[in-house]
């Protein structure tokens, strides 16, 4: 049986929400790791918006047609949910490794994790 893969995009039900949680029916991000998401019952998403004002630098810009995107879209890496695999309902797309690479960069830098050269 499929299960869901880190970097594709599924459109998801994150209702119901509380306070400033990003909710209804929207595409979102898998981040979570493959082993996770093969034998939990949950994954880890960002939410991903069609609402650009500004690109902050804890989000990523998505180009229309990016990942099945039928318009420009920014994925919100302040916004890490992990949700039941229930709440998936299908798969939209995937996103490349160099951009799979700057959700990393952004979620490090929304939780003040700093990159060290060792």
């Amino acid at each position: 049986m499929s299960f869901p893969k880190r970097g594709e995009v599924y459109l998801v039900s994150l209702d119901p929400t509380i306070g400033a949680e990003i909710g209804k029916s929207r595409p979102a991000l898998v981040i979570s790791n493959d082993k996770n998401n093969e034998f939990a019952d949950t994954v880890t998403v960002l939410p991903i918006t069609s609402k650009i004002v500004k690109v902050y630098p804890f989000e990523v810009l998505l180009a229309k047609g990016t990942a099945g995107l039928p318009e420009d879209s920014k994925v919100k890496c302040n916004q890490i949910r992990t949700i039941d695999k229930s709440r998936l309902i299908k798969r939209i797309g995937q996103i490349d490794k160099a951009l799979l690479e700057e959700v990393e960069k952004a979620i490090l830098i929304h939780l003040g994790i700093k990159m060290f050269r060792m």
